[in-house]
């Protein structure tokens, strides 16, 4: 039978096992998804975010309420017959956060897009010492960044990120900005459901 204690005064974790140590994979798994956060946006198409957390697979062996008790047991057979190990990173086979998209009805009286009122939120602010009107200045290499240019200057100026859900540009995809990248992502219908996946270890649902 394999057991684990462990030291919550130390980074080491000791081991007991019959049949070889035990892989990252099998000492945690991932908790159950917690709820949506709330959306980036209010209108116009934001974002929200849903996470689970990757935990041990028995926790009940880290509560403070009992450690004391099953330490002082354990720490003098430690030294007799357990091996010791650094302690492994947590790591889960899956996906920790998922985004979905919302509020995507049109902000009601707005008659520009999402970049430029973006940009309009720093014509109150100064910059260099004097206040501009900003309009978006679109970088191919960078869309997910808010580049804006004062109107009838010949410069721009990297301000923000754009919010979470500002489309952005795929060729041959629809994408919209997460978290400062453009994500492309393929529709499944599945009734009145559309699953949205996208690459670099994140989800769409």
């Amino acid at each position: 039978m394999e057991g684990i204690s462990i030291d919550l005064r130390s980074d080491t974790w000791i081991v007991e096992t019959t049949q070889g140590m035990r892989t990252n994979s099998t000492m945690f798994a991932w908790s159950s998804w917690g709820a949506w956060g709330a959306c980036s946006r209010t209108c116009g198409g934001g974002v929200a975010v849903q996470e689970r957390q990757c935990l041990p697979r028995d926790p009940t062996r880290w509560r403070r309420s009992r450690k004391r008790r099953k330490l002082t047991r354990s720490i003098d057979f430690i030294r007799r017959s357990r091996n010791v190990i650094t302690r492994p990173e947590p790591d889960c086979v899956g996906l920790g956060r998922r985004y979905h998209e919302c509020n995507t009805a049109p902000c009601p009286g707005s008659k520009r897009d999402s970049r430029a009122e973006q940009c309009a939120v720093y014509d109150r602010r100064p910059f260099r010492g004097r206040f501009y009107t900003w309009v978006p200045y679109v970088d191919g290499n960078a869309p997910c960044i808010l580049n804006c240019r004062p109107r009838g200057q010949q410069f721009y100026a990297s301000l923000a990120l754009v919010a979470d859900g500002t489309p952005c540009t795929k060729p041959g995809f629809r994408a919209i900005c997460v978290q400062g990248s453009c994500k492309c992502h393929l529709a499944a219908h599945s009734g009145i459901t559309t699953h949205l996946y996208l690459s670099n270890n994140v989800e769409f649902a």
